[in-house]
């Protein structure tokens, strides 16, 4: 008789490390009924295999992903060492960052939106830390799927084209729904507000010290999301273009926040720019991960990665949201 059992997950972030969780261990011979959960750090499942066995299975499995599996919970420990790196990196990147809007190089910030050059450095940031979850993954699966193919590079690189292609015609339709809005500044106010809680709260996950903050995310619906993962094994050459297009509408809090920012834009146009810079921001690190380099992936997932992208979207949030009071007069420029 199968039992239900329950594990605690270590390396969960977003809505983005429930999906891939249950996909993976769903291929697990044994498993039934995986149910993965972000706001108790819980996995359950029914199985007939032992504790001691079952557990070294799913850790074969997933922790090439950043996620490990015990039967009692960790301590939140907080290590404060680490916590002071993190933020002088992100300070020192916050500190350049002031600097060159202060000199007047370029505009990065606007009164109702970030400009490129943010949203390709949120990028960035984003490859590696939550988008690594799920995107990360599903690059990992793709290139041992056509490992033994002579034309293995072919599906990653329609894989990473899809990607770009699909954040920019979608990026125009979120733009273009903009237009419908009235383009005032308690309209870009209202928006710039949202964005600054979307961000905090992803922020607060990433720095792991409130798990409270789980429960706070904006996802979209698990039963949308999870079955874009189950073509992954599929050896057809439609099938990575379907997954790189498919990201998308990934439960990613950092894509989720440019797509806020690309309705906000109020043009077509610069919607489609947003999410395509976005998406470009994140290609470099996801292009090495894709081509074999599963160290990097394992590398970028450390909490030293999580929490310095976490000072750094903090900072971003509020930065952003400063601009937004200052277009309304409500206070004087600050920076």
């Amino acid at each position: 008789m199968s039992n239900t059992k329950e594990l605690y997950v270590t390396g969960m972030h977003c809505k983005s490390c429930e999906v891939l969780i249950e996909n993976k261990l769903n291929k697990i011979d044994g498993l039934k009924d995986v149910k993965a959960d972000l706001n108790s750090n819980k996995v359950s499942f029914r199985t007939e295999q032992s504790n001691k066995e079952i557990i070294k299975e799913i850790n074969d499995v997933i922790k090439q992903h950043g996620y490990t599996v015990q039967e009692q919970q960790l301590k939140n420990k907080v290590d404060y060492k680490e916590f002071v790196y993190a933020l002088l990196i992100a300070t020192g990147i916050s500190t350049i960052f002031v600097v060159i809007q202060n000199l007047g190089v370029t505009n990065l910030v606007n009164a109702g939106t970030l400009t490129y050059p943010v949203v390709f450095l949120i990028g960035v940031i984003a490859s590696i830390s939550t988008c690594m979850a799920v995107v990360g993954g599903l690059v990992l699966s793709i290139s041992s799927t056509y490992a033994k193919s002579k034309s293995k590079g072919i599906p990653l690189t329609l894989f990473h084209i899809a990607r770009l292609l699909s954040f920019f015609i979608l990026g125009g339709v979120l733009g273009y729904i903009g237009t419908f809005f009235t383009l005032s500044s308690t309209f870009y106010f209202v928006i710039s507000t949202v964005l600054f809680f979307v961000m905090v709260i992803l922020a607060i996950n990433l720095l792991d010290i409130f798990p409270f903050f789980n429960k706070l995310q904006l996802t979209m619906p698990k039963q949308l999301t999870s079955g874009i993962l189950k073509t992954e094994k599929m050896k057809n050459i439609f099938t990575p273009i379907l997954l790189g297009a498919s990201t998308f509408f990934l439960p990613c809090g950092f894509t989720q926040s440019m797509q806020i920012n690309a309705i906000a834009s109020g043009s077509t146009l610069n919607g489609a720019l947003i999410m395509l810079i976005f998406a470009l921001g994140t290609l470099p690190v996801l292009a090495l991960i894709s081509f074999g380099s599963t160290k990097l992936a394992k590398s970028a997932r450390s909490s030293l990665f999580f929490r310095a992208s976490g000072f750094l979207v903090l900072f971003f949030a509020i930065y952003t949201f400063l601009t937004s009071l200052v277009s309304i007069g409500i206070i004087k420029p600050i920076f």
